[in-house]
């Protein structure tokens, strides 16, 4: 019998088209992810929240102080007002998000009244805002 020997050629596998397309992955990813960072003029201390990052986009921010002082977008308003208000910015773009700031030291009732303004004036979404576990302000 008659053994051929068989010539051993390297057998492996091109990694470089692999981390090519993970590194194309991971810039893609990078740039897609974007995160709401809501800083307002007006000093809230948010309640916290696991799920306070929220996405980057035109929001309507209604804040109410610990002292019961509504404001929109940084700007003092009259809570007989708010709903027309809402209802004028919501005009502007109809994908507007409406972010609730409320401080947690104020009543449960009084934004749960807020929230009632804020839908008669149209709005579709409402956010409220957080701040995220152990971040204090």
């Amino acid at each position: 019998m008659k053994f051929h020997h068989i010539n051993k050629k390297t057998i492996g596998f091109d990694l470089t088209p692999l981390i090519d397309v993970v590194f194309l992955l991971l810039i893609f990813f990078m740039l897609t992810t974007t995160f709401i960072n809501v800083e307002s003029g007006v000093k809230v201390d948010l309640p916290s929240g696991d799920f306070a990052e929220v996405t980057e986009r035109q929001n309507v921010v209604v804040s109410i102080t610990e002292n019961n002082v509504l404001y929109m977008n940084n700007k003092l308003i009259d809570p007989d007002k708010l709903s027309e208000s809402i209802r004028e910015e919501i005009g502007k773009n109809i994908d507007s998000l409406v972010v609730l700031e409320a401080d947690q030291n104020i009543s449960h009732g009084k934004v749960v009244r807020v929230m009632d303004l804020i839908k008669k004036g149209g709005a579709e979404r409402i956010a409220i805002a957080t701040k995220p576990s152990g971040e204090s302000q």
